[in-house]
C-alpha cells in the first residue's frame, strides 16, 4: 500500500505543473480573448441576431494587454485595458452609425442629452460592457497566476478568432461611413430629383423633410406602405409625385451637408469655408425667410451654431417645440414628437401679410432614431412580436414612425397656409440597426427620396413616376 501511495504522490506532483499551466492559460485566454470579445462571439452563433462590424484591431489589442499582464503591474494593466476599451467602443460605434471618429468625439460633450438608460438595448449593452470588463480584468489581476501561460498559444487562438470575426461580420452595410465618402462625387437627392433646380425658381414656399434613418427598403410593398399618404388622390390631384433613391455616406450631419450644401465635407470643416452655395443661403438671397425645425436639442452636433452659418434665419429645436406641443417622444433621443409638428411647420410657413416673403422650411425628423421607442407612433402596422409585414419588430416600428412623417407631410402639402410648396422628402442614412436581418432589408448605401412638385408649377410633370434609380 505504501508503494501505491508513493506512486500516487509522484503522479500528483507531476500533474501539478500541468494543472497550473492549464489554469494559467485558461485565465489568459479568458481575460485576453473570450470575455472582452463576448458580443462578437455571439454574432458567430445563431443564438442571437446581432450585427457588429469586424473588430480585428480591438481583438488583437485585448490579447496584447493580456500578454503584458504576465510581467507588468496590474496598476498599469487597468488603464491600458480602459484605453483599448475606449478605442473599441469608438471604432465600433463609428462604423455602426457611419460617424467619422472625429464627429463621434465632438458629440461626447453633448452625450448628457442622450438618455441611454431609457433604451433597454443601450442599458443592456452598457451593463454588459461593465460586467465583461470587470470579469476580464479579474482574470488578469494576478501575475503569478499567469506566469506559466503560453503567449504564442494565446495569439494563435486570437488570430483564428479575428479571422472568423472578420469573415462572419464583414458587410457592405458598414462601408458607407463619413470618412469613406470624402473622395466620392456628390449626387444628392435634391439634384437627382430635379428639386434643387426648381426650389425658389418661382417664388413659392419650399419644404425639405430629412427623415431620420429612412433607408431604401428592398421590398416595394414595404416602401409603398410607408409612403402611401403621398399617393392619396387629395395629394396627387395637386402634385406630381416622383420617387427614387440616392447614395449616402456618413451619419445625419453628413446627410444634411449632402442635401443642403452639396458636399461630403465634415460639417465643422465645411462651415469654416464659403457656405454661400448652401440651399438656405441661396434662397435667402432670393428673398426667402429660412427656418429650420428639429425635435432634439440644438446643441447636439452644434446645430444651433452652424445652422445660421449655412443660411437659416431662425431655428426651432426640441425645447421650443415641446413647450408648444406639450408632449415628448422617443427613448434615448427624447424630444418633440414628429407627429405633432404639422401645425408648427404650417405656422412657420404662413405669411402674416399679403406680399410677405416666401418661406423655406427645413424639417429634420427625430423619432425614428435607433433604437426607437415602442408604441409611440400614430400609425399602426400591427408589428406584434414578429414584425408583421416587415418581418422584424425594429424595422416595423421604424416604418410606423416614418409613416407618421409622411402623414404630416401630406397634410402640409394640402394646407392652404403652405401655398402648394415644392417638397422634397429624403432619408439621411440607412438605419444603423444592431440586427443583421434588419439591416438586410435595406439596400446598402441608399436612401429613399420623394418629390412633390406642384402641378401648377412651370414644367411640372403630369402623372406619378415609378421608383427611379439615380444611376
Amino acid at each position: 500500500m505504501s508503494a501505491i501511495a508513493g506512486v500516487a504522490a509522484e503522479i500528483s506532483q507531476g500533474a501539478a505543473p500541468l494543472v497550473r499551466f492549464a489554469r494559467a492559460n485558461a485565465r489568459l485566454i479568458a481575460g485576453g480573448l473570450l470575455i472582452p470579445n463576448l458580443l462578437s462571439l455571439l454574432t458567430m452563433t445563431s443564438l442571437v441576431d446581432i450585427g457588429l462590424p469586424p473588430r480585428t484591431e480591438a481583438i488583437l489589442l485585448y490579447a496584447s494587454v493580456a500578454a503584458l499582464a504576465r510581467s507588468v503591474p496590474f496598476a498599469l494593466i487597468v488603464p491600458l485595458f480602459v484605453v483599448v476599451l475606449g478605442f473599441d467602443i469608438v471604432r465600433t460605434l463609428s462604423l455602426m452609425f457611419g460617424v467619422a471618429p472625429v464627429e463621434f468625439l465632438a458629440a461626447i460633450d453633448r452625450a448628457q442629452r442622450i438618455q441611454f438608460f431609457a433604451s433597454p438595448l443601450y442599458a443592456a449593452l452598457i451593463i454588459a460592457i461593465a460586467i465583461t470588463s470587470v470579469a476580464a480584468l479579474s482574470c488578469l489581476r494576478r501575475r503569478a497566476a499567469l506566469a506559466g501561460a503560453s503567449v504564442p498559444a494565446l495569439f494563435v487562438l486570437t488570430a483564428g478568432f479575428a479571422a472568423l470575426d472578420f469573415v462572419g461580420n464583414v458587410s457592405p452595410h458598414y462601408h458607407f461611413g463619413a470618412t469613406m465618402g470624402r473622395d466620392q462625387p456628390v449626387r444628392s437627392a435634391a439634384d437627382v430629383s430635379g428639386f434643387a433646380a426648381a426650389a425658389g425658381a418661382d417664388g413659392r414656399n419650399v419644404l425639405v423633410v430629412m427623415v431620420e434613418s429612412l433607408g431604401f427598403l428592398r421590398d416595394p410593398a414595404a416602401r409603398a406602405k410607408v409612403a402611401a399618404p403621398l399617393y392619396d388622390p387629395a395629394v396627387t390631384g395637386d402634385y406630381a409625385v416622383t420617387a427614387g433613391h440616392a447614395g449616402y455616406f456618413g451619419s445625419t450631419t453628413s446627410g444634411e451637408m449632402r442635401e443642403l450644401c452639396n458636399t461630403r465635407m465634415f460639417y465643422q470643416d465645411y462651415v469654416a469655408t464659403d457656405t454661400s452655395g448652401c440651399l438656405p443661403n441661396r434662397l435667402a438671397r432670393r428673398g426667402y425667410v429660412t427656418v429650420a425645425v428639429h425635435g432634439f436639442a440644438g446643441g447636439m452636433f452644434e446645430r444651433e451654431q452652424w445652422y445660421p452659418t449655412i443660411g437659416f434665419d431662425r431655428a426651432l429645436f426640441g425645447d421650443d417645440l415641446i413647450r408648444t406641443t406639450g408632449r415628448a417622444c422617443g427613448g434615448a433621443f427624447r424630444g418633440a414628437c414628429d407627429a405633432d409638428l404639422a401645425p408648427l411647420i404650417a405656422a412657420a410657413s404662413r405669411a402674416p401679410a399679403a406680399g410677405d416673403k416666401p418661406r423655406f422650411i427645413y424639417w429634420l425628423t427625430l423619432n425614428s432614431h435607433v433604437p426607437v421607442a415602442p408604441a409611440e407612433a400614430a400609425a399602426d402596422f400591427h408589428c406584434g412580436d414578429d414584425g408583421g409585414e416587415f418581418g422584424r419588430v425594429d424595422v416595423c416600428r421604424m416604418a410606423e414612425l416614418w409613416r407618421d412623417v409622411f402623414d404630416v407631410t401630406a397634410r402640409l402639402a394640402r394646407d392652404p397656409a403652405m401655398g402648394r410648396p415644392e417638397i422634397l422628402i429624403v432619408g439621411d442614412h440607412a438605419p444603423p440597426l444592431w440586427s443583421k436581418r434588419g439591416r438586410a432589408q435595406f439596400e446598402p448605401g441608399r436612401v429613399a427620396w420623394y418629390r412633390l412638385q406642384p402641378r401648377d408649377a412651370a414644367g411640372a410633370r403630369i402623372g406619378q413616376s415609378a421608383i427611379e434609380a439615380d444611376d
